[in-house]
């Protein structure tokens, strides 16, 4: 008899020596994989059931499962005797290593025992050997309860396995491909710190220190975008160590009393407010299940909890015995063809061939999932996706008056991409759900405030929530930040803000300018002028501040505009979130802004700006004082008085401290001074 063979790291497969054995429909080829992956002991019939239809099985299921059996057995042709039926159940004779599965943990286990013993050089091709197995997702063309967990379980384990490799080949001086290697890695699995870890490391052992800390930045978007968390203590470690390694560190002195501890930060919880939008999504589930289609949009900016709605949904989703296909759009894989969609729908093994030939095949696995239940499938980040993603998302939506469907996307603002725009107006247009996010009332953001710091928010603390603009991921950043700087106390059980504390956490800023990636260089840099400006500002006046025209200034702008930066105040522009402002100014290096500000005040000047807007420039400029700024004092200084007097006390004050001023500007500067002073 010749050997049986199976796969399941990868579409579930099996060969009777060398020829493929035909394992026919889904669920015959879902109850040969749990038999295969159960070799060798029995299998309950009532086992069986549950792992094909979990609580939802037919009448008829047990009549199922005997012509399944059957089935198999005329398939397996000379092997059918390898599956066999007893009162126990029924059970899949295999040789060791026969399934690839186990043949892979074999393999894991024997590279384990090889490091263990100091031998890294045969761990690691032990484990290049375990991971040349995989073909793809395990069980890729199964789908059942039995499978969604194995699935989860091998997925864990080949995580590892890449992971273990990776730290044998770096302990032994990396080789020419680690670093690519790590970079698919953290690719393909961007929530897994390690991988960002190990990738910094290599990186820095090859001399590439700046790109190592560009992966440190990369990944804590990641997280603070899908988790809502901060790097872990590795990641943030390795950053310190890499930054501090140029020049030798700096002791820390002792404090002279010790502080109380600060509170513990915890990791996102349940969704805050949001009541009605997930009322609505309630709905559209219930209205699935009773085979109701529906197509929903939820958009919004950065941050503002479109994930953590969708996450919610699902919960519902999967509380409701609906089948689920989930797919996360990522900005490195934006120029794969139908990457999301492969991968929502487990379809990463199909072929790549031509997009209309590849769309059709996800509209078929679609129709095929829908033929026997209903299917709610969710895409997050919709504005990563590439072009043939939606495509096919398009043309899903069009099948949804035909079909139990409930068609689910997530998406921030992307004024550049008209193909998602047109995507977006589709929804519209086919009776679909628009759901834009808007921020959070304060008592919302007090809630996670509290959520956050493990304890209710004091006046202090809950005084702080107009800096977060409404936004959930600015209300942890900013809680996690002043509790990183030790800038939170518990007083009477209250989270309250020490005095000595900055209200704008470095880290709530860099969330903020991480949130503004999505805008074009040119947008940012035009932005980051403005920013100086104040929290309102006129076209013209960034045009004069950056030398460039209007004109050319207006497309930034207005892209800016669209993406919900900047909104209209009259004649003026004006920041939409004053957060958005203190965080653009703050990319401006600090030893920069005292020069800038002292060019936007004359650039002002010389355009007829208003005298306060050229003052405020001008007391944020450098405090050194030269003959344009006295020249300037003693024109408008009359009018500036009227304006803003204090203002003008500290102006005048620093021009007649200066030396070598011409006579009749002293004595003009100095009646200034004493009109001022009556």
């Amino acid at each position: 008899m010749r050997r049986l063979r199976v796969t399941v790291l990868g579409p579930v497969r099996a060969w009777n020596g060398e020829v493929e054995i035909d394992l026919g429909p889904a669920r015959r080829r879902a109850l040969f994989a749990m038999l295969a992956a159960n070799a060798n002991r029995p299998v309950t019939r009532a086992e069986l059931i549950r792992a094909l239809w979990g609580e939802s099985a037919p009448s008829a299921a047990a009549g199922n499962i005997y012509t399944y059996v059957s089935g198999l057995r005329r398939a397996l042709g000379p092997a059918g005797g390898l599956l066999r039926s007893g009162r126990a159940g029924y059970t899949l004779r295999l040789e060791p290593g026969a399934l690839d599965a186990d043949r892979f943990e074999t393999l894991c286990e024997a590279a384990g025992a090889q490091a263990g013993a100091g031998r890294p050089g045969p761990a690691v091709a032990l484990l290049d050997e375990a991971l040349a197995l995989w073909r793809g997702e395990a069980y890729a063309n199964v789908t059942g309860l039995f499978a969604d967990l194995d699935r989860h379980r091998l997925a864990e384990l080949r995580i590892g396995a890449a992971e273990r490799r990776a730290r044998l080949v770096l302990a032994g001086g990396g080789d020419d491909a680690l670093i690519a290697d790590l970079t698919a890695l953290v690719r393909d699995h961007p929530l897994h710190e390690p991988f960002h870890e190990l990738l910094m490391r290599a990186l820095h052992r090859a001399g590439r220190g700046t790109e190592a800390l560009d992966v440190f930045h990369a990944a804590r978007r990641v997280l603070v975008d899908e988790l809502g968390v901060e790097p872990g203590p590795a990641l943030r470690e390795l950053q310190s160590r890499i930054l501090a390694e140029p020049a030798p560190p700096v002791p820390v002195a002792p404090a002279a009393v010790a502080a109380p501890a600060a509170p513990p930060v915890a990791r996102r919880g349940r969704l805050v407010g949001r009541d009605a939008e997930l009322a609505l999504l309630r709905d559209l589930l219930d209205a699935v299940g009773e085979g109701r289609s529906a197509i929903v949009w939820i958009e919004g900016e950065p941050g503002i909890g479109k994930s953590a709605l969708l996450d919610a949904a699902l919960h519902e989703a999967r509380a409701r015995g609906h089948r689920i296909a989930r797919g996360s759009a990522e900005e490195l894989s934006s120029r794969i063809p139908l990457h999301v969609m492969r991968r929502a729908l487990r379809l990463e093994d199909a072929p790549h061939d031509d997009p209309a030939a590849a769309v059709d095949r996800v509209l078929d696995h679609v129709r095929g999932l829908t033929a026997t239940g209903p299917l709610v499938l969710a895409v997050d980040h919709l504005q990563w996706a590439d072009e043939v993603s939606l495509l096919a998302w398009e043309r899903l939506a069009a099948l949804t008056r035909w079909l139990p469907l409930l068609l689910v996307a997530t998406a921030r603002p992307e004024p550049g991409r008209r193909d998602l725009a047109r995507v977006r107006r589709g929804v519209s247009t086919r009776d679909g759900h628009l759901i834009r996010l808007t921020p959070l009332p304060p008592s919302d953001i007090e809630q996670i405030f509290g959520r956050t710091v493990g304890v209710p928010p004091g006046a202090t603390l809950r005084s702080l929530a107009p800096l977060t603009a409404g936004n959930p991921l600015y209300a942890r950043e900013l809680v996690s930040g002043l509790v990183a700087e030790d800038g939170v106390r518990v007083v009477d059980g209250l989270a309250e803000v020490d005095a000595r504390a900055d209200d704008m956490p470095r880290a709530l800023l860099d969330t903020v300018r991480a949130s503004l990636d999505h805008l074009s260089p040119g947008a940012r840099e035009s932005l980051r002028y403005a920013a100086l400006l104040g929290d309102e500002f006129a076209v013209a006046e960034v045009a004069a501040v950056t030398g460039r025209s209007p004109f050319d200034l207006m497309a930034e702008l207005e892209e800016a505009v669209a993406a919900d930066v900047l909104v209209d105040a009259g004649s003026e522009l004006a920041f939409r979130q004053p957060v958005l402002r203190r965080a653009l100014a703050g990319s401006i290096p600090a030893a920069l802004r005292p020069t800038l500000h002292r060019h936007a005040a004359q650039a002002l000047a010389d355009n007829g700006g208003a005298v306060t807007r050229v003052a405020d420039h001008l007391l944020a400029g450098p405090p050194e004082v030269d003959e344009w700024l006295v020249d300037w004092l003693v024109a408008h200084g009359a009018e500036l008085s009227r304006r803003a007097p204090e203002a003008a006390r500290e102006l005048v004050r620093r021009a007649l401290a200066g030396h070598r001023l011409p006579q009749a500007q002293r004595a003009a500067l100095a009646a200034l001074r004493d009109g001022l002073d009556r």
